[in-house]
Formats: structure tokens, sequence, C-alpha cells
């Protein structure tokens, strides 16, 4: 991969594939976390909730990615029950689009819980957050 947006697409191609193969989910749907940045791809476009980032480059039909609050385990775990197709979760761990937004200390392990509790997975874009960044070679 070259990019960080490849990385971001290609997390979405396996969570799609584990939804389809692994959980028999016909049309897997992603979630993504509001006030999002991951690139500039047809997939970032349509998972972000910023109308310079998506105007004029849909319609995102069929994409099946829907958003929810960043730092809110309640709405991670509301859409998991509202919406059995959910196979993953994909959030930065500290968002730095707007200025940087750190998450509650707990929200990751608490997501990380949630979606094992159903069956999904957690996709963390540490493209600004890994590689030592935060003072740890991950963030998440």
């Amino acid at each position: 991969m070259n990019t960080g947006v490849e990385a971001g697409d290609s997390a979405i191609k396996l969570a799609r594939r584990y939804g389809i193969r692994v959980r028999g989910i016909p049309r897997p749907t992603i979630l993504f976390a509001k006030g999002n940045f991951w690139g500039r791809s047809i997939a970032a476009c349509a998972s972000s909730d910023d109308p310079d980032r998506y105007r004029d480059f849909g319609p995102f039909d069929g994409l099946n990615f829907k958003l929810i609050e960043y730092n809110s385990p309640s709405a991670l775990k509301q859409a998991l029950v509202e919406d059995p197709s959910v196979v993953a979760y994909m959030l930065e761990p500290i968002q730095g689009e707007k200025g940087i937004v750190i998450p509650d200390q707990d929200y990751l392990k608490e997501c990380d819980k949630i979606l094992k509790e159903h069956g999904a997975l957690m996709i963390c874009d540490e493209v600004q957050t890994g590689v030592g960044r935060t003072g740890k070679l991950m963030c998440s």
C-alpha cells in the first residue's frame, strides 16, 4: 500500500469479506465516526459528514456506510442493536481534521468490548496517531 486512504479502503474490503464469508451477511454495513477524515477516495468521501468532502461526488447509495457519534459507546451499541448487518466500526483513535479531538480514556476499550459482543470488527485508522506520534508505537 502506498497511502493511508488505500489502507482504509483495504480495511473496508476485508471487513466486508468477513461479513459475507464469516457472518453470512450479504450486504454488510460499516460504521464510521462522525468528524472523520481518512482520505479523498470515493469510500472516504462517502463516509464523511463534511459537505466539502462529499458534495457533488455522490450518490453513495449502496455502500452501506453509517455515521455515529465519536466518543459515544452508547451510540455504537445502539447502531449495532438497530442494524444486525454491521460488521465493523472504523475510527481514528484521536481525530485530527477539525482540531485535536481526544476521546475519553476508556473509549477504545469500550468500543472493542461492544464490537466483540456483536461479532463486529474495530478498524483503527492510525495514520496520524501511529508510529510513535503519540509517544507509543500505536495509539490504540
